[in-house]
């Protein structure tokens, strides 16, 4: 597998978003931010979500 990739079900969220392919941890936080934003209302995202969504992304 090449770049990061990240679940909203591995945080616990009844989402089915998941990305593939991001080439860093930074690029992958833009894009989970967008999602949230866009899908789930966040209008930022909480130290606690960033937090899982952090560990949440797999190499």
């Amino acid at each position: 597998m090449s770049g990061f990739e990240f679940k909203c079900k591995d945080i616990g969220m009844n989402c089915g978003f998941e990305v593939k392919g991001a080439s860093s941890r930074d690029e992958m936080m833009q894009i989970v931010s967008a999602h949230a934003k866009g899908a789930h209302n966040m209008t930022t995202i909480p130290p606690d979500i960033a937090s899982k969504v952090s560990s949440a992304i797999k190499s």
